[in-house]
């Protein structure tokens, strides 16, 4: 014992003058630094192999002297401290707590440190961004306007059959974003270019050979018998300023007429010459990838008309710039106030607009695990399924199109039901306000069956309608069937893992799993009840000392959804007629005893973090990758925009839209 006590001491006289001689370096190249502090207060617990949850303060403070900004593994612990500190998680209960001007101190010093440069705002290096295999099949669609995706049909009700395209495209993985459209997790993904060569023939061959078609490829009412130069050249850059998103040059022109000429030579006919002249234009670099025009600059600079415009497109739609959107850049008014907000209501209202809730909603809610095949029967997507996922798509579809609120996440006072559904939630809770085809009518005419069509072929499966919510049970995702059922064990519910879910997604505070976590078997057999309730459990599990720090924010938001049974149906017993308690205290001290209360609270409590959390992940999404310490500036500015238009979602994306990371990019580190 007093060996271990001379060793720790000896330690933290090294680790002293270490850090005098780190206080020194950083105060010169850095201004002040929080060295001291840290030193004082931190390095007892934080220190060599045996740190507490792993940070080594005394290494990172090390490693810090020759700090680079651009190493990203060190700004991410840094990322870490400043949390725990700010949040006041750290020090741990039981030591004197740091005082606000300590907490300024290391606040002031990260900003100065990780979210500016050179005292300076930035944007950090703009990625290389490629096409999703979703956004592929979108693009192909509209720019030759031909159907890859399967319709709903009395045959695969609900289960909707993957199309050819669909079924050979490899699977995508969401990069640290935690969004498939992540620039760095495509750029580590292998391009399957072989998958997409046989996707490209496909649609070349669903091709219709009618006056339309013709007229959206190339830009005419009819084909004369034989192309002169200048009919061919025409033709050639009508097409590829639609299919390179408004970058094709005189070479890509050159060379498709080329391919053409030669196939004409070769004999073959002209339909299938000006495919094969298609053919080209969709497998150059252009077609795959967004490229933009690149000036090897360190600082930001605003990207050209098309690039903008192709950001948009891709980001409201997942698609292609139309050619209202490819004028206006060609027109160089894209950007004047009234073209741009014009375009955006036009987008909102598109229905590819749907791409919002199909990609980013489902994906940030992760309620697309819904209709994943590892998560089919043997019958494929049952009705409930694919109802609880469309309750889901609906609600983000009418959030952004009817510009609701950003709270309403949270809670609301309107929702969409399917029929399927309606009985386990309870007639009771809603009044119907709207049938589906007023509401969604273009979406599903755009992919789907409508009408009388739908009422002839598709007899199995209905769409929600939109529902006012009249009980104080549901509203809003959190309390969805959904949700419920994702956050839930198959035969059970886990107040643990909603809590987790409901902090990460919602609130946006990501834990991280410790390591030797003891199993939950272990706390149910220290109790000498034979039976107990799963607030029992949990309390007797969190009074462990290396659960207690995280289970007292998790476990109030589990426990407060536990009305709701693993399918989302609500209930006031367990099985064994033990009574249901929701009842919970949160870390500030609120107290809360049913979900309606649970989500007032939140609402209450964590407004500004849920508003944050919304923008994060948005901004994330729109600009294809995670956000870093740098993007602060921008979150800052677009919170204090949002709270002005009251929270509505159409002013996140006006904003996001306005931003230096969306109107602009920078090569290169600063």
């Amino acid at each position: 014992m007093l060996t271990m006590q001379i060793h720790r001491h000896a330690r933290r006289l090294v680790a002293g003058l270490t850090i005098l001689i780190l206080a020194q370096c950083l105060s010169e190249t850095q201004g002040e630094a929080p060295v001291e502090l840290i030193s004082q207060r931190c390095l007892d617990c934080h220190t060599g192999d045996e740190a507490e949850a792993g940070i080594d303060l005394e290494s990172l403070l090390e490693q810090t002297t020759a700090l680079d900004v651009n190493n990203h593994q060190l700004v991410e612990k840094w990322v870490k401290v400043e949390a725990a500190i700010l949040d006041q998680r750290m020090p741990p209960e039981g030591e004197d707590p740091l005082s606000e001007n300590e907490r300024e101190l290391v606040q002031d010093w990260f900003h100065r440190q990780f979210v500016l440069k050179n005292g300076q705002p930035h944007i950090g290096p703009t990625p290389l961004r490629r096409l999703t295999h979703y956004e592929f099949i979108n693009t192909v669609e509209d720019l030759l306007g031909v159907q890859l995706r399967a319709d709903y049909n009395i045959l695969t009700s609900v289960n909707v059959e993957k199309s050819f395209v669909e079924k050979i495209l490899p699977l995508e993985v969401p990069g640290e974003s935690g969004f498939v459209n992540d620039a760095h997790a495509l750029a580590s993904q292998p391009f399957a270019i072989q998958q997409y060569i046989r996707c490209i023939d496909f649609a070349l061959s669903r091709v219709k050979e009618d006056g339309n078609s013709l007229q959206r490829l190339f830009g005419l009412d009819r084909l004369p018998d034989q192309l002169s130069d200048q009919q061919l050249r025409q033709i050639a850059k009508h097409f590829l300023h639609r299919a390179l998103r408004g970058q094709a040059t005189d070479e890509h022109v050159k060379q498709a007429m080329a391919v053409y000429t030669q196939a004409i030579a070769a004999g073959t006919d002209q339909q299938s010459a000006l495919k094969a002249m298609m053919r080209t234009g969709l497998l150059l670099p252009e077609f795959y990838y967004r490229l933009e025009s690149n000036e090897a600059k360190s600082t930001p600079y605003e990207i050209g008309d098309h690039e903008f415009a192709t950001r948009l497109a891709y980001f409201l739609t997942s698609s292609t710039p139309d050619d209202q959107l490819l004028d206006a850049a060609d027109a160089g008014t894209l950007r004047s106030p009234a073209v741009l907000e014009q375009q955006i209501v036009r987008l909102l209202n598109h229905p590819r607009r749907i791409a919002l809730a199909e990609r980013f909603a489902a994906q940030w809610i992760e309620f697309d695990e819904l209709i994943n095949d590892s998560q089919s029967g043997s019958n494929g997507i049952s009705t409930t399924s694919r109802a609880q996922y469309d309750e889901m798509l609906y609600f983000f579809d009418e959030l952004f199109r009817s510009n609701r609120s950003v709270l309403d996440i949270v809670d609301s006072d309107w929702t969409y039901i399917s029929h399927y559904n309606m009985g386990q939630y309870g007639k009771d809770q809603f009044k119907s306000r709207q049938p589906f085809d007023q509401g969604m009518a273009d979406v599903l005419a755009h992919r789907r069956l409508t009408g009388a069509q739908r009422r002839g072929i598709e007899s199995i499966y209905d769409p929600p309608t939109l529902q006012t919510v009249t009980g104080d049970r549901y509203g809003g995702v959190i309390t969805s069937a959904a949700v419920m059922r994702l956050t839930s064990a198959p035969a059970r519910t886990s107040p643990v893992r909603r809590g987790v879910w409901l902090l990460d997604k919602i609130l946006g505070d990501k834990l991280e799993a410790p390591e030797n976590v003891p199993p939950i078997d272990q706390a149910i057999g220290s109790l000498p009840k034979a039976n107990p309730s799963k607030l029992e459990i949990l309390k007797a599990h969190t009074e462990m000392e290396s659960c207690m720090v995280c289970h007292k924010t998790i476990d109030p938001l589990g426990i407060g959804l536990e009305n709701f049974d693993p399918t989302g149906r609500w209930r006031t017993e367990y099985r064994d007629q033990q009574p249901v308690v929701s009842t919970g205290v949160l870390p500030g001290g609120n107290e809360f005893s049913s979900p309606r209360e649970l989500k007032s609270q939140l609402l209450e409590i964590y407004q500004e973090q849920i508003v944050r959390n919304f923008i994060r992940r948005l901004l994330s999404y729109a600009i294809g990758r995670s956000l870093k310490p740098y993007d602060r500036v921008t979150v800052d500015h677009l919170y204090e925009r949002v709270v002005e238009a009251d929270f509505k979602s159409g002013a996140v994306i006006r904003e996001i839209v306005a931003s230096p990371q969306f109107q602009s990019r920078q090569d290169k580190e600063r």
